[in-house]
């Protein structure tokens, strides 16, 4: 599977450019963490990549199709769950038999089948983010944005959906571009990293972690290093 390719990038508003010949390669069918300070431009990446945003010079990747999570769910709350995504079936899948297979399948992979009837308004916030990774998993396509997903919610919530997107991404692999500011979330989850810094933003550190994701504990010593050059990177400019 490609992967996300940019080439002097350039996005402004106004007079400030956000980014300013902005080169980065995201690996295809692989979790890639983009971590920077509030305000560098980890959204306005994602939205560029995703043509919300204008910008000029080159991003590439296949273009089946892409999905988006949003740090908030984005679901409409006048229909059920089930109807939420059967929504995002019905361009692509006409047999309704074939949807709800699909449905009902994705939502017990994520352990929210007993919740399909329910309006969004009735589901936690952990249940919500399941069902936006259904929707997310459920859309054709080879990219999958996250924007904080997980942001607000408790440690052990945000580490069990980080496992159910790793497996997910196992059985359905996507090119992921996951933005977060949390350093836990990092190493938890990513295949590879990168820092973003300045103004314009351009690339601070980069790296990869070859620890298998399916058995990193945030305690594990190996992931140290990592640990210690994320926090050095993030906060040079913090006395």
């Amino acid at each position: 599977m490609n992967g996300v390719s940019i080439s002097g990038l350039r996005v402004a508003y106004g007079d400030k450019a956000v980014f300013d010949g902005f080169d980065a390669e995201f690996a295809g069918g692989e979790i890639n963490v983009i971590l920077g300070g509030s305000g560098v431009g980890k959204t306005t990446l994602l939205n560029a990549v995703c043509g919300l945003v204008p910008y000029s010079g080159r991003i590439g990747y296949d273009r089946d199709g892409i999905s988006y999570i949003f740090q908030n769910d984005r679901l409409i709350p006048a229909i059920s769950v089930y109807k939420n995504l059967d929504l995002t079936l019905r361009a692509t899948v006409k047999d309704r038999a074939e949807r709800k297979r699909r449905i009902m399948d994705m939502l017990e992979l994520l352990g929210v089948a007993d919740q399909y009837k329910k309006l969004p308004t009735a589901l936690s916030g952990g249940q919500a983010q399941r069902v936006s990774m259904a929707r997310a998993y459920l859309t054709d396509g080879n990219v999958l944005l996250m924007d904080e997903p997980f942001k607000g919610l408790d440690v052990a919530l945000k580490l069990r959906l980080i496992k159910e997107l790793i497996r997910l991404n196992d059985i359905n692999p996507r090119t992921v571009l996951f933005v977060t500011h949390a350093i836990d979330e990092c190493l938890m989850c990513a295949d590879n990293y990168t820092v973003l810094a300045g103004s314009p933003a351009q690339t601070a550190l980069e790296g990869r972690i070859d620890i298998d994701k399916h058995s990193r504990r945030l305690d594990d010593p190996a992931l140290n290093g990592t640990r210690e050059r994320l926090l050095a990177t993030l906060y040079a400019d913090v006395d």
